[in-house]
């Protein structure tokens, strides 16, 4: 691979980093924990090494530009280092030439933290899943060659599916009512819970819910009891979105778009789970629709591809797509990522133990907490990433759900660190 060749950010980056800073970034992260014993810090080194001309969308770094901000492919080695400080700090315009993420290890587990602007949940899974199998292949044979199949594609499959001219969502986004947790700018705890897998589809299904619709019921009805007055405003949980499933792409980058799941507790304090599921339920479904998701691509897509936005100064552009930005975070109470089953190459079968996704400190979107979902090895594993030392929120919502019998484990990262003690 050249160095320095450059690449345009792909459409969700736009918005990604209009708000980035030195200070804060959009930045998530996927862990897991491994039977073969302690990381071998060398071993991991190489293998991170090995996957350069694999993903070269993933060895990038953010740059400015005049009109737009744009990435710039790398050969060098992200940080690889021990995990010993808060997570998910922020990776943007570091200026030091290393790609936009971070590999950390401790003990027997593997951490890659990674900026939005590079990719979403499922390039991340995709990239996190070559690495798992490229580390487990090397303890077995340190001189083991790597090949692979192809390149990993980096198109912008925005650009790809939008229809020039065709129809766009409308904007029919609400102010959200906002948590009473204050956010503590720097400072981040992660509260993990798990459930059997099978348990929770059990629950989901008996209400004849998909489980990202049952878990907002929780979310909502967490939402309601943490308040200390009556809530006059919607309470509107983010759904995050892969399109992949409807659009097909092999793409690493960003392909996902945002919808919600609106509430109106009518300034009622005692709704039933229940009650709840029945006023929600099928909202995500009918925003689903083919049709539908279309609409919210075009309307994605409109930005970029506007003639006149084009070649507008990006020290005027930004601020206005920071504006948008605001007022489209404004009108979440909170969002919810839900990944799904961890896809697993089957050569990690009994070499991995757990896998946990977290989606990292959100204060800059205005958001005090977020929560992120994954299922692995028979465990429905939810994080609740928090930018305040008040849980009552994430406590009320997993109150929700031991409520139900469900048979809950939590664990929490013990504040500003990343070594976990039971609860």
């Amino acid at each position: 691979m050249q160095k320095y060749k450059w690449m345009k950010i792909d459409t969700a980056s736009i918005m990604f980093t209009s708000l980035s800073s030195k200070r804060w970034g959009r930045t998530f992260r996927t862990s897991a924990n491994l039977t073969t014993g302690d990381i071998n810090p060398e071993l991991l080194t190489k293998a991170v090494a090995d996957l350069i001309p694999r993903f070269p969308s993933v060895y990038s770094c953010l740059k400015k530009g005049f009109f737009w901000n744009y990435q710039e492919q790398v050969d060098t080695l992200p940080e690889i280092m021990q995990e010993h400080s808060r997570p998910v700090l922020p990776i943007t315009y570091r200026g030091d030439g290393r790609p936009d993420f971070r590999v950390l290890y401790y003990k027997n587990r593997i951490t890659v933290e990674i900026a939005h602007h590079v990719t979403d949940g499922k390039g991340m899974g995709v990239y996190f899943g070559a690495l798992l199998e490229r580390y487990t292949e090397l303890c077995e044979n340190p001189d083991a060659p790597y090949s692979f199949e192809k390149t990993e594609d980096i198109e912008n499959a925005f650009k790809r599916y939008a229809v020039k001219g065709g129809e766009k969502a409308a904007d029919n986004s609400v102010t959200a009512y906002q948590l009473e947790t204050p956010i503590e700018k720097g400072f981040l705890q992660l509260i993990f819970m798990s459930i059997p897998t099978e348990q929770i589809k059990a629950e989901a299904k008996g209400k004849d819910m998909s489980v990202t619709e049952f878990l907002s019921t929780a979310l909502i009805l967490g939402t309601v009891r943490q308040a200390t007055k009556p809530i006059t405003l919607p309470i509107v949980i983010g759904i995050p979105v892969n399109l992949r499933k409807i659009f097909p792409t092999d793409s690493v980058r960003n392909f996902t778009i945002q919808v919600e799941i609106i509430f109106d507790t009518k300034g009622r304090t005692d709704w039933s789970f229940d009650e709840i599921c029945e006023e929600i339920k099928g909202q995500l479904k009918k925003k689903l629709e083919v049709e539908n998701l279309q609409k919210m691509l075009n309307r994605y897509s409109a930005l970029s591809s506007n003639p006149v936005v084009r070649i507008v100064p990006n020290f005027i552009k930004l601020p206005v797509i920071r504006m948008m930005q605001h007022k489209s975070h404004k009108a979440n109470t909170t969002i919810m990522t839900n990944t799904g089953e961890a896809e697993m190459n089957e050569k990690l079968k009994g070499k991995v133990v757990k896998i946990e996704g977290v989606n990292g400190d959100t204060s800059g979107y205005g958001l005090v907490c977020t929560c992120s979902s994954l299922s692995y090895n028979g465990m429905f594993n939810l994080c609740f990433s928090l930018c305040s030392h008040d849980t009552t929120w994430p406590m009320e919502c997993v109150r929700v759900l031991s409520g139900l019998g469900l048979d809950i484990r939590i664990e929490s990262s013990h504040g500003n660190g990343v070594n976990k003690n039971e609860m």
